[in-house]
């Protein structure tokens, strides 16, 4: 490192203008002394007791050799007295210090364990959050494929219509304009082709799903007032892999408009992708019950198609059984 002149004039400051600078200068002139004054006392005595010996005749010669005596047992048992309490003072500090030394590594190793706890639990939310990104990304993919796949059949049924439109004579229209497949797409409308079986105990209205690209997961029937009166259970599926549903013990005014061709006084909806939609119904003409035969195997054959007679039946095996 290279040191460049600034041109400016340099100030010497007095250490005693510093307090901190101060108060470092008074500490390194302070000698510390480390004295032990505890023997004091006992050279003093030892010293006059050898006095008095030296000096001391007769009464006072014997006085003065049994104080120095005295004093040196004294001294000899005060010192012993002194290395074993330093002694124990020492191993009573040891054993203070190891076991502040454990105490610590325990509480390092806990807060450690604990900085170990907090790691893996970010690493864990962490994976969470990947995890869920990624079922996120998965569920919009899958969302913009289904889209694509209705816009494409939109296309097919729109493409459908048109050649039809060309094949079919101007003069002709079509039979029934409110089936039309491509108005049911746009609408939501789900179609379903309707029967009914009698199985000696209940009338049960079968419903099949129709071409359509929402799958339905139930239906249920729907009074004037905004009631639910009946829901079915979940699908079955058809030979053709279509849901089909079967709702026992309908309403008789249900049937009886149904087959009758009537506008029904009870609306029938289907839940599809979590909201429920408005279903076509269309006539299958399916009729069916079920036999016995004399080995008590049992068949399902199909019935009189007139709604009176088959209501009638129904009725009349109910009262039976």
């Amino acid at each position: 490192m290279a040191v460049v002149e600034a041109g400016l004039p340099v100030v010497a400051q007095d250490a005693a203008s510093c307090d901190m600078c101060a108060k470092h200068a008074a500490e390194a002139a302070t000698v510390k002394t480390d004295r032990n004054d505890d023997l004091l006392p006992w050279g003093l005595a030892l010293t006059g007791a050898v006095l008095v010996a030296s000096i001391g005749v007769g009464a006072d010669h014997s006085f003065g050799v049994g104080a120095v005596v005295g004093i040196a047992a004294g001294a000899g048992c005060a010192w012993l007295t002194l290395r074993s309490v330093a002694k124990r003072a020492r191993a009573r500090h040891a054993h203070e210090l190891e076991r502040l030394g454990a105490e610590g590594d325990g509480r390092v190793a806990m807060v450690v364990r604990q900085f170990e706890w907090a790691v893996n639990d970010v690493v864990k939310l962490r994976r969470d959050v990947e995890r869920a990104e990624a079922s996120a990304d998965l569920l919009v993919g899958q969302a913009r494929q289904r889209e694509r796949h209705v816009q494409k059949l939109e296309r097919q049924l729109v493409e459908a219509r048109e050649r039809l439109a060309t094949v079919v004579s101007p003069g002709t229209t079509a039979e029934r304009p409110e089936f039309d497949p491509l108005t049911d797409v746009i609408s939501g409308v789900i179609p379903f082709t309707w029967a009914l079986h009698n199985d000696r105990y209940q009338v049960s209205l079968e419903l099949e799903c129709g071409i359509t690209p929402r799958q339905p997961t139930r239906v249920r029937v729907v009074d004037a007032y905004g009631i639910v009166v009946m829901i079915s259970g979940t699908p079955m599926w058809s030979d053709g892999g279509r849901p089909s549903f079967s709702l026992a013990d309908p309403p008789a005014d249900l049937i009886v408009d149904l087959d009758a061709g009537r506008e029904p006084r009870y609306t029938i909806q289907a839940l599809s992708e979590y909201e429920w939609r408005e279903v076509r119904l269309e006539d299958s003409g399916r009729r069916s019950k079920i036999v016995t035969d004399k080995a008590g195997r049992v068949y399902r054959v199909a019935d009189e198609p007139d709604m009176a007679q088959f209501l009638s039946a129904t009725l009349t095996s109910a009262t039976l059984n």
